[in-house]
């Protein structure tokens, strides 16, 4: 009989190595890769022509048929890993911070006007509003000279200020934190888990019983590659590189004097609020689809396909396993510690435990077995064999539990977020409310202050009609009394005249009267 025939023998107790059945051949690429310093297949071919050379010798061949007639189990299996880049996201968030970064080096800004009435010499800027104010209040009038020139002692004044800190800008603001922190987390989350390998893992197991002396050789061996990633491992290092990219930009807007600006600025929460600036302008808009895009992306952008095949054993596989063993054995026999080298210690009292068998848990009565053995319900199986019913209902209730909590967790963080997001709607809602009566009582008393002009004007207007009226009326007095004036003067020139008129007659009388008494004489 033939040595890999001895190896392939069944029994009750001592079956020879079991095989899985072989699983459909692996659709992924792998490769093999040796240390550059050691020549693997040279060494393996050296190996197995020393193995020939031993198995001749008759002990060998003796403990090699004890071997194949014991207890085995082998395993060996295939595993390879391949992971896969989603570029959709990354694709999205270069378009949308594409924009963001045109916005971050142009803002748009809102020019903000304060009112102060200050000292005249500190005024900057008289507009019309100086004016309409200054005339409607004479209690700042400081003096007015000789000529009429008024000297005001304080004036309305406006100070325009830039404004960066608008809605938009606090929505781009928290548009980069949420790239950022949406991009870290899968940026890290690649480097911690993102490596893979293709594998191979040999498991060994023996128990041999050479006259009363029983050896047990139990071996894992695991070999590791990086793997090719069904070539796929240039894009995805192109990939990687393309969100680390996207990471140094994000990095860089932190940095940025936009972000100085807004230092303090409140950050936004959705719904955002769809302004004409959101609407309209271009690179708002697209910043807003990117918000929502990261709102509804909730996958890590990487994926990881796993496939395992069970290893075949032909018959030359399984004689060098053989030797494997028996090789471990020898080594273990040539090495032992002798009894008088060993030194004494305080002895150790040793309970024996009971291992149920999964044949013990399925077919017999848990009742009187644990009754039997009380101690062998809080028994851990260690052993890669089916686990017991106790410890998958254990098990079960541990994953519930952590299930649990994560979802306790998860709802309590959506409802904490809920609550800000409502607290922050409600204290813009104030906050607007407050502007709003500010706008209306400021407009109110603008309203009233050009009411009281208008009467004002309106009064001065009647006074001022009143006063033309009243110089027209005057005006036909001075000419009805010139008129009779004139007439005066012609009267008096008249009169004048008459009276020249009658002192002549009167001389002639006094002429006449003086003849008379002449001839009377």
């Amino acid at each position: 009989m033939k040595k890999s025939d001895k190896l392939e023998k069944k029994g009750a107790k001592t079956a020879s190595f079991d095989e899985k059945p072989a699983q459909p051949e692996v659709k992924f690429k792998t490769q093999k890769l040796e240390p550059a310093s050691f020549k693997m297949d040279e060494g393996a071919s050296v190996y197995r022509n020393l193995l020939k050379r031993e198995q001749g010798a008759k002990s060998v061949s003796s403990l090699i048929n004890l071997i194949n007639s014991g207890e085995n189990y082998i395993r060996q299996t295939n595993r390879v890993e391949v992971k896969a880049f989603d570029s959709s996201f990354i694709d999205k968030m270069e378009q949308g911070l594409d924009s963001v970064a045109k916005i971050v080096y142009n803002p748009r800004t809102f020019i903000k006007e304060e009112v102060e009435l200050v000292q005249v010499g500190l005024a900057r800027k008289i507009s019309s509003l100086s004016v309409k104010h200054f005339a409607s209040n004479s209690r700042y009038v400081r003096n007015i000279d000789e000529d009429g020139e008024v000297q005001p002692d304080k004036v309305l004044t406006i100070h325009a200020e830039t404004d960066t800190a608008i809605y938009e800008n606090r929505f781009i603001m928290t548009l980069i934190k949420k790239c950022l922190g949406f991009i870290q987390a899968r940026y890290w989350y690649v480097l911690e888990h993102g490596e893979t390998y293709d594998s191979d893992l040999l498991l060994v197991h023996n128990t041999t019983e050479i006259e009363g002396v029983k050896y047990e050789v139990d071996s894992r061996i695991k070999v590791s590659v990086p793997s090719l990633e069904e070539g796929q491992s240039s894009t995805n290092q192109e990939i990687l590189a393309r969100l680390s990219n996207l990471r140094e930009l994000c990095s860089s807007f932190l940095r940025s004097s936009f972000m100085e600006a807004m230092k303090g600025a409140k950050d936004v929460s959705s719904p955002i609020h769809m302004t004409n600036m959101l609407v309209k302008h271009p690179d708002y808009h697209q910043a807003y689809l990117l918000w929502n895009f990261l709102d509804e992306y909730e996958d890590l952008g990487i994926s990881f396909d796993v496939q395992e095949t069970d290893q075949k054993f032909d018959d030359e596989y399984k004689e060098e396993i053989a030797a494997y063993i028996a090789n471990s054995i020898y080594t273990i026999h040539s090495n032992r510690v002798n009894r008088g080298e060993i030194k004494p210690n305080k002895p150790k009292k040793y309970t024996p435990k009971v291992i149920f068998t999964l044949e013990d848990e399925t077919y017999a009565d848990g009742r009187f077995l644990y009754d039997a053995y009380p101690d062998a319900k809080l028994y851990k199986r260690e052993t890669p064999m089916a686990p017991l019913p106790e410890e998958v209902r254990l098990k079960d209730e541990k994953l519930h539990f952590k299930l649990n909590n994560e979802r306790a967790a998860k709802v309590n963080l959506e409802a904490a977020i809920l609550e800000d997001k409502d607290r922050i709607c409600y204290e813009e809602a104030n906050k607007r409310v407050a502007k709003l009566r500010e706008f209306n009582a400021e407009r109110k008393a603008l309203l009233d202050e050009a009411i009281d002009l208008g009467k004002e004007n309106k009064n001065l207007q009647s006074k001022l009609a009143k006063s033309a009226q009243n110089s027209t009326i005057l005006s036909e007095k001075v000419d009805k009394l010139t008129n009779q004036n004139a007439k005066l003067i012609d009267e008096k020139e008249s009169l004048k005249h008459e009276i020249k008129e009658k002192e002549k007659e009167l001389e002639a009388l006094k002429a006449e009267l003086e003849s008379l008494k002449a001839e009377a004489k």
